[in-house]
């Protein structure tokens, strides 16, 4: 078992690493407000800044609160918590798709998965939610938005 401090900072740690990922990634996109909107970098840099804040502001009640989070003891091994990883490798997973398969296309495969990982078994239910979740993201990113996701790297 480990102190909730220590969780805490690992927290902080992967939030503001993440987060700076989340910025620096998106600000090779235009992020200037334009008569059609903000350009595509726009909401992804607000999703890491918002994410490396809140990684901060975990840092400081952690700071305030340090004797009563080092007292406080966490196990990491419990099965909900092993189910919470087996989640964070699947989304590591689709990550990788992305670059080899496309974004759509990994798409369609991870919603089914988390699904089956929340122990939905409804085949015909997994299905239409992957390829209706894959719709709205492309009819409003791809269509509304005007903005291209990652294709695979046999396309290019």
């Amino acid at each position: 078992m480990v102190s909730m401090k220590f969780c805490n900072f690992v927290v902080f740690v992967m939030g503001m690493i993440i987060g700076g990922a989340i910025m620096g990634a998106s600000a090779g996109f235009p992020m200037e407000i334009t008569e059609q909107g903000p350009g595509p970098g726009f909401w992804p840099f607000l999703l890491g800044l918002a994410l490396a804040v809140a990684a901060l502001v975990l840092a400081v009640f952690t700071l305030c609160h340090r004797q009563e989070l080092t007292e406080e003891k966490v196990s990491l091994g419990t099965a909900a918590n092993r189910q919470t990883y087996v989640v964070m490798v699947l989304i590591i997973l689709f990550c990788g798709l992305i670059h080899l398969i496309g974004f759509y296309a990994a798409a369609v495969l991870l919603v089914p998965c988390i699904m089956h990982r929340l122990e939905c078994r409804d085949k015909k239910l997994m299905i239409f939610t992957a390829v209706g979740v894959t719709l709205f993201i492309y009819l409003v990113f791809g269509q509304l938005l005007h903005t291209s996701l990652p294709s695979s790297v046999f396309l290019e």
